[in-house]
């Protein structure tokens, strides 16, 4: 905020200010989302866990096209969505998220890879689609639906 003639600003108009910029970088950092979008990433995490069902080298190009499509929505609608070039979202934000896909995906791996209980994959696929369409809900009341 520009001090200019007037001086300092009060402390109520600094912490108004803070609070329009706090405002406007969640705004850029987290845009409204169509829920189609989380539909869609839960479709393509839970494609992940079941194409370990495939044979090995079936498994390995079924699970890289499902990661690349992950990546390229979640970069086109969110990351790089248009005049908004590489936002991040904050880290304490996804670290609970991740923790619960990659951890639902590295049990399922030790449990099939253990005991040889491929199902374990098809609990892992409605699992990760389960928090990512929860984190999806959640998300949405929190920074609008873009429909």
């Amino acid at each position: 905020m520009e001090t200019g003639a007037g001086g300092r600003p009060t402390e109520h108009e600094a912490r108004e200010a803070l609070a329009q910029v706090a405002s406007a970088e969640d705004a850029v950092r987290y845009p409204p989302l169509p829920r189609w979008f989380f539909l869609g990433q839960a479709a393509l995490v839970a494609c992940i866990c079941l194409a370990q069902l495939l044979p090995p080298s079936d498994a390995r190009n079924a699970t890289f096209a499902a990661a690349v499509a992950a990546i390229v929505l979640g970069g086109r609608y969110w990351l790089f969505r248009d005049r908004v070039s590489g936002v991040l979202p904050s880290s304490a934000d996804m670290l609970p998220f991740l923790a619960g896909t990659v951890g639902t995906v590295l049990a399922c791996l030790v449990v099939a890879e253990t005991t040889g209980a491929r199902w374990i994959w098809i609990v892992g696929a409605v699992l990760v689609a389960g928090i990512v369409l929860g984190t999806g809900r959640a998300y949405r009341r929190t920074y609008g639906d873009a429909g």
